[in-house]
């Protein structure tokens, strides 16, 4: 099952945001403990865009406005990303 990755990251960001432990085990590694939340169904992109949003949303003491825009331009290099990977191999095969 593919990963949703902006439920995963809003997901992320209410449990880093309720709960100080995890926040302070997110400032310390936060690729440990994203991984560690959303297991080996993201690649290190992901995670790094994940990490970026998290931290992001954490760091705004005015709150999340304009966060679901932001997750949206992530989610669109992300997929845009393999999207165009795919485009290359199958330009690679056409030549061959």
């Amino acid at each position: 099952m593919a990963l949703d990755i902006k439920a995963e990251i809003e997901k992320i960001i209410a449990q880093v945001t309720k709960d100080g432990d995890l926040k302070e085990k997110f400032m310390k590694d936060p690729a440990a403990t994203v991984r560690g939340l959303v297991g080996d169904q993201a690649d290190d992109d992901t995670i790094k865009k994940i990490i970026e949003m998290v931290k992001e949303a954490i760091g705004k003491s005015g709150g999340l406005s304009g966060l679901g825009e932001k997750i949206t331009g992530v989610l669109g290099s992300i997929l845009g990303k393999k999207d165009d990977d795919n485009d290359d191999k199958k330009e690679e095969k056409k030549d061959e």
